[in-house]
């Protein structure tokens, strides 16, 4: 992908072939594109492409092929006299010349508003004629699907007009040519009624996004529209063919190795089904052998459904296991991407974001679209061929009888469509609310020690049980209208089969059918019946799916505001660290202004205390060091360089955090010692000694392989807080972030701790917060922050000397010591 900016415009190419032009007066500073009118122009010049030809363009030769071919049928049913008659002495029932007018008439119609659609794609993105504009696309689209849809049911009406009034004899001099146009006319009128459908789609999500930002908007516009992306430094989307079923791109196949994977189930889908479309046929023969008392035909017969049963078993397990293999691997390439997605996000996010709703996108959200591309998508196909097939052979055997079936399958699909749509808002709503008892039920086990001491079981109980409930009531609203709609679907379908019995009965009372004929045809028609409740079944799994996804597929769209990697990366962690009126608010209470103009340095080799009243900020002081949050205002430098500007990944591995709740992952403490960078045994058993961590690990049984426990349960809080200062030295960093490391363990661990710290401290740039004073008295430089503010800075005698708020501090502990400890002194 290319990008080029200039004042005027911003130009995007694809590697799709896709390309967008926003054409405004932007002003472009240090990447942050500024608007100057509200007018800002995206114009979607090849909105769909296929490996060899544009999509519109395959929509073009769909179109002049119909055309074709129903003139050409037309012309060939007969000499210079018969087509005189067609066109002069014209009757619906004995001539196809209307049949060739509409196809010109369609041809040159839908060419037309297809091409309005593609050369004037024009949405004004926050502008007062946006929505207009988008109205009119939205209409071009609409007449097309409706002219299609009328053209089609003409076609429909046509051919059961060609035979429905004719005798046997009549059937027999039917002209082949005019038939065939029939059903050309009714095929080709459904292709471009499927063919529309996607710009429908496109339009609907251009129309969900016609707001965005328009320093993002290009980004985001090239999601919506189900293109792939591409971030070198973070992961990689693999090259896909989408299709796009409402809101969800399905990710079908990929040019890789799951091309092959996927070809070899279209073959072997293409053997069972043609097992399937001969099968019945042969059926009705041994009914005919049998009546005519043929045992030589009908034992051949029998050997002959034999083996096509065979052939079709094997072929469908080719199928069925390719296709799931295939979903398998493209399912597990999502669940990667989006945990690649959900991984690199900024801080912020997760603050606003509860664990337990992201973890459920990663299990249940990706479990749903697995079902949903895998297995699903290798029986939709199997059903479609089915249904065409089974419609082909049942027009040869008796398009009259055909067209009886035919004539409840619009009331069916109308039902399937607003069904689907139905399930998937309920689905959505009912995946979020899965969510939000799955945030509760993972915070409570998580925190069970604070629910027991404060015998907080039952309130957890009723809040589960309430967050259960409510997706008890939407599961109540899913099973209602799936009744509904199988009941429904189970009246039209069995109520299809018993008209076409009778219809077909009265048939071979005529003479025109034999017994044998219809027998074949009711298991065509069986076929067809059980295709379309199959398909309208998957229908409903599929709109499911597109309810879980939305918000996967949201969350994998998402970039994070502050990139993972990219930036400057020095020779050397080295210069002044220095705060320059810097202010912060914490992206989830935007209403706090957290810090408040700080200003400071940090010298090399330096150690610098932060002290004060709790929430008074000495921690977001720690979070902006570490790049886990921007300041709103003000900068934050590293020699001459703006921390924004330096890459975030180099300027961690060259600082070492200890917290004041170290987190210790499930796995063994030398997992967790080693946890973010490569080291041999000895350097982990050397950091575990600087760390006055090496004597407690080695009296375990298992020493170093000792297992943890979740976060470290394990073990005691001096003992993690050790193995957490050995997590730190390992990477021998030269800024070392001390936040309240000791505050929270007893004397004795709290000895063992300072003196790893005072230890690990020695030759490096150290900036530690505290409240207990004893930690900080060998600073060489102490800052007050109270209320957001620096409000006094020195060595502790000169504070001390000031009588200000750190001597109020200072004395506070040392009242505090004297009550609860008159043997230790604390300053």
């Amino acid at each position: 992908m290319s990008s080029s900016q200039t004042s005027d415009s911003i130009e995007i190419d694809q590697n799709h072939d896709t390309r967008y032009l926003i054409n405004n007066n932007d002003k472009v500073n240090g990447g942050n594109t500024q608007t100057d009118e509200a007018e800002v122009r995206v114009k979607i010049l090849k909105p769909f492409t296929l490996p060899f030809m544009r999509y519109n363009n395959l929509l073009r030769l769909i179109l002049l092929i119909d055309g074709i071919t129903c003139v050409t049928l037309w012309l060939a049913g007969g000499d210079s006299t018969q087509l005189r008659k067609s066109i002069f002495h014209f009757t619906i029932t004995t001539s196809v010349f209307d049949l060739a007018c509409l196809a010109l008439a369609r041809m040159i119609l839908l060419f037309l508003l297809w091409t309005r659609f593609e050369d004037t794609a024009a949405i004004i993105i926050d502008h007062p004629r946006g929505t207009g504009l988008l109205r009119r696309k939205t209409i071009v689209l609409f007449l097309s699907i409706l002219f299609t849809l009328g053209f089609m049911a003409y076609s429909m009406a046509k051919l059961i007009l060609l035979y429905l009034p004719a005798s046997k004899a009549d059937r027999a001099a039917m002209n082949s040519s005019y038939v065939g146009c029939a059903i050309a006319s009714l095929v080709f009128t459904l292709i471009e009624l499927v063919a529309t459908l996607p710009a429908n789609t496109l339009i609907s999500r251009v129309g969900q996004y016609r707001k965005f930002n328009p320093s993002k908007g290009t980004a985001n516009l090239r999601r919506v529209l189900g293109l792939a992306k591409e971030n070198a430094n973070l992961y990689r989307y693999e090259k896909m063919s989408i299709i796009i079923i409402g809101e969800l791109p399905v990710c079908l196949l990929t040019v890789n190795n799951e091309f092959w994977i996927i070809l070899g189930g279209v073959l072997a889908l293409l053997v069972s089904s043609g097992t399937l479309m001969i099968a019945p046929y042969f059926f009705g023969q041994v009914i005919n052998n049998a009546i005519t008392r043929n045992e030589g035909g009908l034992n051949t017969t029998v050997v002959i459904l034999l083996a096509i049963y065979v052939g079709g078993s094997i072929a469908s397990f080719f199928r069925s296991w390719l296709f799931t293999l295939a979903g398998e691997r493209l399912v597990a390439r999502i669940r990667k991407m989006l945990f690649n997605a959900i991984i690199v996000q900024e801080i912020g996010f997760f603050d606003k974001n509860r664990t337990g709703e992201l973890t459920n996108r990663l299990s249940s959200d990706t479990a749903v679209i697995q079902n949903a591309v895998t297995v699903n998508i290798s029986m939709l196909l199997r059903y479609i061929l089915q249904i065409i097939g089974s419609l082909i052979v049942m027009f040869i055997l008796s398009p009259s009888v055909t067209g009886v079936l035919l004539a409840v399958v619009p009331i069916i699909a109308i039902m399937a469509v607003l069904y689907g749509r139905k399930l998937r808002d309920l689905r959505k709503k009912f995946q979020d609310e899965l969510a939000n008892a799955s945030n509760v039920a993972e915070e409570t086990i998580g925190n069970i020690r604070t629910v027991r001491s404060f015998n907080g079981e039952k309130k957890t109980m009723n809040h589960y049980g309430e967050m259960i409930e409510n997706s008890y009531n939407i599961g109540r609203k899913l099973a209602l209208y799936t009744g509904l709609f199988n009941g429904y679907m189970g009246i039209f379908a069995q109520g299809a089969i018993v008209l076409v019995l009778w219809f077909g009965a009265k048939q071979v009372l005529e003479g025109h059918l034999t017994a044998g004929l219809l027998t074949s045809f009711m298991l065509y028609a069986l076929n067809v019946a059980m295709a379309f409740a199959f398909i309208t079944s998957l229908y409903g799994d599929f709109m499911q799916a597109v309810g879980a996804s939305v918000r996967m597929f949201e969350l994998m769209d998402r970039d994070p505001e502050l990139k993972l990697e990219g930036g400057l990366k020095p020779q050397k962690f080295q210069g002044v660290l220095e705060f320059k009126e810097v202010s912060f608010k914490y992206p989830a209470r935007s209403d706090t202004e957290v810090l408040k103009d700080i200003n400071f340095k940090i010298k090399p080799g330096e150690m610098v205390a932060l002290v004060g009243p709790s929430g008074g900020g000495k921690s977001t002081t720690v979070n902006l060091i570490e790049q886990f949050y921007h300041p709103n205002t003000g900068s934050i430098a590293l020699g001459d360089d703006d921390l924004r500007n330096v890459d975030a990944v180099w300027l961690r591995d060259n600082i070492g955090l200890v917290s004041q709740e170290p987190i210790l992952f499930a796995c063994s403490i030398y997992d967790n010692i080693q946890y973010g960078c490569d080291a041999t045994r000895s350097e982990i058993e050397e950091a575990a000694k600087q760390a006055n961590a090496h004597d407690f690990i080695t009296s375990f049984s298992e020493g170093y392989d000792t297992l943890v426990g979740e976060r470290g349960v394990r073990l005691s809080g001096g003992q993690k807080q050790r193995v957490a200062i050995a997590r730190a030295l390992i990477k021998n960093p030269s800024l070392l972030l001390l936040d309240e490391a000791t505050s929270a363990l007893d004397a004795e661990s709290e000895y063992l701790v300072q003196e790893a710290i005072d230890r690990a401290m020695n030759g490096r740039t150290v900036l530690v917060i505290a409240h207990r004073l004893s930690t900080v008295r060998s600073a060489s430089k102490v800052l007050v922050i109270d209320k957001g503010r620096i409000v006094e800075e020195g060595t502790h005698d000169q504070l001390i000397e000031q009588g200000g708020v750190y001597k109020k501090l200072v004395l506070r502990q040392l009242t505090a010591g004297a009550t609860t400890n008159p043997s230790e002194n604390t300053a």
